[in-house]
């Protein structure tokens, strides 16, 4: 993905990806080429987490049954599964720190030769015991269970005071000018308001440059959908043509743009306009549905928006 972090990205996607694995997308997980597994029906998506079935998975089988020596002499491979690269992991490891950094980790978060480690957030046995409290209640065997306060775990390295919320909607200072470094929550470079669209015929990358996967970048704060959202009923792909007809038709019908990513497929900023009423010049076609209800680029009234896709032919 590539995705580069700031202060509140840190921490939300962490947030979203370590303590809810379940919202992890199979595209996170290496698909098991060239991995090794001992079960031939484990895979690298098996959850071989809390089963007693696959413990050689990780360690030898020594005698009278026991599984203490891990098989592997390195997280990396001992937690293959996981595809680590410092793009897709959802913190950084391997990273020896220097002393005033050591100095912020707290005794009971472990480090290896001063080395940051999978073991330093995560106590690795916690998987292996027959107590089923932890699997229902800190599934992820963090050393600071999640349930009671979902941010405890980030603070107790990370300063509480630098990572206050920030929302990377508004985009205007008080005197209307754009604030370079919102845009940079999600751009590399400050995008030309006058001439970017989402269009693929445009050149995304040119001109909008968005630092990694578009719903990825929305995922990190807004992890949460209600059951009834599209995003449930499987809509970030590629629309047939038929669907796609509908969508130009609506957005000459209406002067607006429902752009889709550089492949083609339908993504959370189709339906939202990310932007703050007056980032895009009012009258533009990528203006329309900025501070609007919901972001959206069509109204929900009467079903609108569904119906700016799903219209009868």
């Amino acid at each position: 993905m590539g995705i580069r972090f700031v202060s509140v990205p840190f921490i939300t996607f962490i947030l979203s990806f370590v303590l809810f694995p379940g919202s992890i997308s199979h595209a996170e997980i290496s698909d098991g080429e060239g991995l090794s597994f001992v079960h031939p029906d484990v895979s690298a998506t098996t959850n071989i987490h809390f089963n007693k079935y696959y413990c050689t998975e990780c360690h030898l089988e020594a005698e009278g049954g026991e599984y203490k020596e891990l098989r592997y002499d390195n997280y990396t491979q001992t937690c293959r599964c996981h595809n680590y690269t410092p793009e897709t992991y959802t913190h950084p490891v391997g990273i020896t720190l220097p002393p005033e950094k050591r100095k912020k980790i707290p005794a009971d978060f472990p480090l290896e030769n001063d080395t940051i480690t999978c073991g330093t957030c995560h106590i690795l046995l916690l998987q292996c015991q027959a107590d089923s409290s932890v699997k229902r209640f800190n599934g992820s065997f963090l050393r600071v269970n999640p349930r009671p306060s979902r941010t405890a775990i980030c603070f107790r390295c990370h300063s509480e005071a630098k990572y206050r919320m920030m929302d990377p909607h508004n985009q205007l200072d008080h005197a209307g000018n754009i604030i370079e470094e919102k845009c940079l929550y999600c751009h590399k470079k400050l995008p030309d308001v006058n001439r970017a669209t989402l269009d693929p015929l445009q050149g995304l990358e040119e001109l909008v440059a968005p630092i990694g996967d578009l719903n990825v970048l929305c995922y990190r704060c807004h992890f949460k959908q209600v059951k009834l959202h599209p995003i449930n009923a499987d809509h970030l792909k590629k629309p047939p043509q038929r669907i796609l007809n509908n969508i130009r038709r609506s957005e000459r019908k209406l002067g607006i743009i429902m752009p889709l990513d550089a492949q083609g497929k339908i993504t959370c900023v189709t339906c939202h306009n990310p932007h703050e009423r007056g980032v895009i010049q009012q009258g533009k076609v990528g203006a329309g549905g900025a501070g609007e209800t919901g972001r959206l680029r069509v109204s929900k009234s009467g079903d609108k928006i569904c119906l700016a896709c799903h219209r009868n032919n």
